[in-house]
């Protein structure tokens, strides 16, 4: 099965590559040979309903699941067998949906960590007010413990925090899980801005609406394996394919 919708031309080599994806939880076999592509610039999404194994994938990108088979290419090589923290360094970025802000620091301190995990100290400044302009709620808050904000701007800030690497690709597992609905959509916004800015984003979501609305490409999941892929603008447009694989 091609990972791109019939009759559409590639622009260029995807920016990410997955192949014959298979990924364990234990003697749990949760992927069942994923293949999908993200290019450059794009925002694809992966939706389905819960279980479908959607974060297991993102994790897998990421090199957070131990046991694996496959091949996922980023930029042209191969990453499969490299850990999370070099795919890091290469210009992947994972947010998972648990946040995890670091309590006790401030909103521009829990920003501070990115720019230290990417070893780049010298853009520091740049990179916070770059971001702020982005998110402007965080640029509000800067001072502010990050823990007492809300879990909606949490999530920005999680967000936030890694882009300050500038990263050339991110994997997004649930922003909205949990978040008003106000917050919601402005954090949509800012990913669409984000892919204005040049970031290519890998997204899991379940408010597909929302998710349709600023994606290119749309990935359907169900018990861990890819069962349908298209434009957002044509699964917009298919109600049967929602229905079938996205309503509780």
């Amino acid at each position: 099965m091609s990972a791109f919708p019939q009759g559409e031309q590639r622009a260029s080599a995807p920016l990410l590559a997955v192949a014959g994806l298979n990924a364990w939880y234990g003697h749990s076999h949760i992927l069942q040979g994923v293949s999908l592509e993200v290019r450059a610039g794009e925002i694809v999404t992966l939706i389905g309903r819960n279980g479908a194994g959607k974060t297991t994938t993102l994790k897998s990108i990421m090199g957070l699941v131990p046991r694996r088979e496959g091949r996922v290419t980023f930029a042209g090589e191969e990453i499969l067998g490299l850990p999370a923290h070099v795919r890091f360094h290469r210009g992947l970025a994972y947010v998972p949906e648990e946040r995890r802000i670091v309590p006790g620091l401030t909103v521009e301190e829990n920003l501070r960590l990115g720019i230290l995990a990417a070893r780049t100290r010298a853009r520091e400044a740049a990179r916070i007010e770059a971001i702020a302009e982005t998110f402007p709620r965080l640029k509000q808050r800067l001072r502010q413990e990050a823990v007492t904000m809300s879990g909606g701007e949490q999530q920005m800030l999680a967000i936030a925090r890694a882009l300050m690497a500038e990263p050339r690709m991110v994997l997004l597992d649930e922003p909205s899980e949990g978040i008003m609905p106000i917050l919601v959509e402005e954090m949509f916004a800012q990913f669409a801005a984000m892919k204005r800015a040049g970031t290519t984003i890998l997204l899991v979501e379940q408010n597909v609406d929302l998710a349709l609305d600023i994606s290119d490409r749309v990935y359907v999941m169900d018990q861990g394996a890819i069962v349908h892929h298209d434009t957002a603008a044509a699964l917009n447009a298919d109600p049967v394919i929602q229905d079938r694989y996205c309503s509780v």
